[in-house]
């Protein structure tokens, strides 16, 4: 398409989870940059959406709602259509992303080259690119871009901070004990996927030696799923018991578990010196605020996953087997490899990082 007439309405498909969504912006911006000219609309999973919110290099989004069955899907068919655009980028490789891109009626639809399975899906690409699998899924979804003629280069990802939602944060953390000026580390303890969580009790132990160290306000955040939010209050439970009949601290802990939605994380995360957590959306999203992240791993790799950028640290245990992808050890659903993960190593880790981006926290 290089060298060819700028499309005039292009459509990025990415049906898949609120991480997916933010690490497709990059992808986005080097279309906006490429075709200032053209109108660009996402269509994403509902709940998905809070990521995008602000961003200047998207004219519209599109919402798909999984949930609503058949209905949900042919709302989404005529979304597209009345949006009739003429380049569409199918950057996830499920068969709704191919299925609705040509359904789209545009006569470009560019999206991943199947491999062993699902090769129908190839005849309903007008352009194909390879996945590279040994690369970072945001390299992999700017290869779309670069396939359509774009020399596109990899930026970090496009996350804004709302200032209205900033301030009424900035009110709320007040008045749940942060002072003006004091640092504050977001822990992230769990996932959706519970392969992927730490065990509790190192997370428990964890947020103690924070509060110990004296310096840095707390927050625990989760995600709004019921196990998620039990897990994390489980979690706060542990800390608050250590905490029976010790000096009352300085430092806050601050509970928001289940109690923010994406804007509001995101603004969260905007007054971060340090995230900790584990592999997740608001990995990703501190990471796209320029916040230090430490990033526990297990079966999942973070060659493909990773936080983008600088000053970041990825603790892993040394397993061979490891990343597997799988939802733990024989199908689990824990993770011996993140299980073997030390209070010391994560300490560590966080005492690598937390002088620096406590210096430069005031700054941003």
């Amino acid at each position: 398409m290089a060298g060819t007439i700028p499309p005039q309405r292009i459509l990025c498909i990415k049906l898949k989870h609120i991480g997916d969504v933010l690490l497709m912006t990059p992808a986005v911006r080097a279309l906006r940059r490429a075709w200032p000219g053209s109108t660009i609309a996402a269509l994403v999973p509902r709940g998905t959406e809070g990521v995008l919110a602000g961003n200047s290099d998207l004219d519209a989004i599109l919402v798909f709602d999984r949930g609503a069955g058949i209905a949900g899907s042919w709302r989404a068919v005529r979304a597209v259509r009345r949006y009739a655009p003429d380049l569409v980028l199918e950057m996830g490789q499920g068969d709704r992303e191919a299925v609705l891109g040509w359904l789209s009626g545009a006569p470009e639809r560019v999206g991943y080259a199947p491999r062993w399975s699902g090769r129908w899906r190839r005849a309903l690409l007008s352009r194909a690119a390879p996945w590279n699998g040994r690369r970072h899924v945001m390299e992999a979804n700017l290869d779309l871009v670069r396939a359509c003629g774009v020399p596109a280069e990899t930026c970090r990802p496009v996350l804004v901070v709302q200032p209205e939602i900033r301030a009424r944060m900035e009110v709320r953390l007040a008045s749940a004990g942060l002072g003006p000026g004091q640092p504050l580390v977001v822990v992230h303890p769990v996932s959706r996927w519970l392969f992927k969580a730490w065990p509790e009790v190192g997370c428990a132990e964890t947020i103690r030696c924070l509060v110990r160290r004296a310096e840095a306000a707390i927050a625990v955040t989760s995600g709004p799923g019921a196990a998620e939010m039990e897990a994390a209050n489980r979690i706060l439970a542990r800390v608050a018991a250590s905490q029976v009949g010790a000096a009352r601290s300085l430092v806050p802990v601050i509970g928001l578990i289940g109690q923010t939605t994406l804007e509001e994380l995101t603004a969260l995360l905007g007054r971060a010196a340090l995230f900790i957590g584990v592999d997740s959306a608001p990995m990703h999203m501190a990471a796209a605020l320029g916040v230090p992240v430490v990033a526990l791993f297990g079966p999942s790799g973070e060659h493909n996953w990773g936080p983008w950028g600088e000053g970041h640290v990825v603790v892993s245990s040394p397993y061979l087997c490891r990343p597997c992808g799988q939802d733990g050890c024989l199908g689990s659903k824990r993770s011996d490899c993140l299980e073997a993960i030390s209070v010391q190593a994560v300490m560590t880790a966080v005492e690598k990082v937390l002088g620096q981006s406590v210096a430069s926290a005031g700054r941003r």
